[in-house]
């Protein structure tokens, strides 16, 4: 976000300063520049007066063209991570059928964790790229990519081109899809910035439905390569309707698009953002792709299994705009934070004990609602901590640390499990039932964490009389002791 500052050349008055709390006004205060602004309204008002310039003569603004957004993310959203999420009934097949010769499951489990994070892992260089070529030419890029990765692995007759297509190409066409695709609902909503970013990320629910369904329908009835086929041409038309109604703005809040900034990487803030976003997707990886298999450990059929699959992107479908909606009204982190020890608990308590086809649908229906509540809420959140301008690079870093995380979630499911791959079997999935439980209860923690510093920055900001942009946000250091005695304290706006 620029920094709003109005440099007059002439000292204002006593009655400017008390009078028109919608205007930042500068004072020579001991021949220095420091710059002091009007304080008489809330810290509310204060954040008003930052954004007020920037939506002014802006009819797009939580309005207008904004709700096209919203369906161009839906669509991104539908044709990357959803599409993702129907890996897990590729897994299944490759699995069973022993398609490639000398491939175990480990296998398609490190093509899997490399599909969701390698191509991430590269999200700063992604972020400048977009800099340098374009916002459009970015998105152009993944979808050729995408579509060329699951086009030619459904020509594959060897492991290890597998690995390159559907693992390593089509993890690549999904960064160059989504990291430029998150950052564009926070430059299009104020108000309703959360409930926007709840209703875009439904589409990786609604595409999970989709895909899990009508690609494991097409494996029964032709084959695994017509699947690859038929996904890769839906996602190829899909995601070029959404560039084509794409609109970026950029330049209205002279976003950064750099690599490092050495005041972030000082901040706790940032580190705890980056502790959330590592627990949480190591227990949303492991048990989006677990669940199917778990089922079928149970004594059901594949069929019965990528049902269940598909409950959980019907969970995702309908639970995410309600989070959204909440956190708005209530703040990023103080929502996300119950979410995830709600998540945490069910993945213990439901899990675990879960013996018949009824329990292990309800649980996929109310985990699928809650737990991908991190891509709901992290876009708010990061331009809540850090400003709108320095979110394309704490996203680079944020997204960074997801797929390197995603990488190895996959890999860590696996190896937690117990027994033989095949046949009845309701405890060989205790152990990463246990593993996604307390990490996603660290995730809720560290949210409440997160909270706390945002509460004690808003009142040591207000106590010292400071405009709220960016650097200040930045520069305000709260102490661990503050962060963690205002958790519970009531924000003078929503955190």
């Amino acid at each position: 976000m620029t920094s709003i500052k109005e440099v007059k050349s002439n000292q204002p008055s006593d009655d400017d300063i008390g009078n028109t709390p919608s205007r930042v006004h500068t004072l020579e205060q001991d021949n220095s520049h420091d710059l002091t602004p009007d304080i008489s309204g809330s810290d509310q008002d204060l954040e008003n007066s930052l954004d007020e310039k920037l939506i002014e003569n802006d009819p797009d603004i939580d309005g207008g063209y904004a709700w096209v957004i919203v369906i161009a993310i839906i669509l991104y959203n539908f044709s990357t991570w959803g599409g993702n999420s129907g890996f897990a009934i590729y897994l299944s097949t490759y699995l069973e059928n022993n398609r490639f010769e000398n491939a175990d499951k480990m296998d398609y489990a490190y093509i899997g964790g490399i599909a969701f994070g390698v191509g991430v892992l590269f999200s700063p260089f992604i972020t400048v790229l977009i800099g340098l070529i374009g916002f459009k030419n970015v998105l152009i890029i993944g979808n050729c990519l995408q579509f060329t990765a699951l086009m030619l692995a459904s020509f594959a007759t060897k492991l290890w081109q597998l690995y390159l297509t559907q693992g390593l190409m089509n993890s690549f066409g999904l960064a160059f899809i989504s990291i430029p695709a998150i950052t564009l609902l926070p430059q299009y909503f104020k108000k309703k910035r959360v409930l926007a970013m709840g209703l875009g990320t439904a589409g990786s629910g609604l595409g999970g439905i989709v895909y899990n369904l009508a690609m494991n329908k097409l494996v029964e009835v032709r084959s695994v390569s017509w699947a690859l086929r038929a996904q890769s041409i839906m996602q190829f038309g899909m995601v070029w309707i959404a560039i084509l109604i794409t609109k970026s703005k950029t330049e209205n809040y002279n976003i950064e698009f750099k690599l490092y900034d050495a005041k972030i990487m000082k901040s706790l803030l940032f580190w705890l953002i980056i502790f959330f976003t590592i627990t949480c997707s190591f227990g949303y990886v492991i048990l989006l792709y677990q669940l199917a298999n778990f089922t079928v450990s149970l004594g059901y059929s594949e069929y019965q299994g990528s049902i269940v699959s598909a409950m959980v992107q019907v969970g995702s479908c309908f639970g995410r705009p309600p989070v959204g909606y909440l956190s708005d009204r209530f703040g990023s982190a103080t929502v996300g934070s119950i979410i995830y020890i709600i998540v945490g608990i069910f993945a213990l308590a439901m899990w675990i004990p879960a013996r018949n086809y009824a329990t292990v649908i309800i649980f996929a229906l109310i985990q699928g609602a809650l737990m991908g509540s991190l891509y709901v809420i992290i876009a708010p959140l990061i331009a809540r901590c850090f400003g709108i301008n320095k979110m394309n690079m704490i996203f680079a870093y944020t997204w960074f640390f997801l797929g390197l995380s995603g990488i190895f979630s996959p890999v860590i499911g696996l190896k937690l499990t117990t027994g033989s791959a095949s046949g009845y079997d309701p405890t060989r999935y205790v152990d990463p039932a246990i593993f996604s439980g307390v990490v996603f209860l660290a995730s809720g923690v560290s949210l409440l964490l997160i909270k706390g510093h945002l509460t004690a920055r808003d009142y040591e900001l207000n106590a010292k009389e400071t405009l709220l942009d960016t650097d200040k946000l930045v520069d305000t250091k709260v102490p661990i002791r503050k962060m963690i005695t205002n958790i519970f304290r009531k924000n003078l706006q929503p955190a």
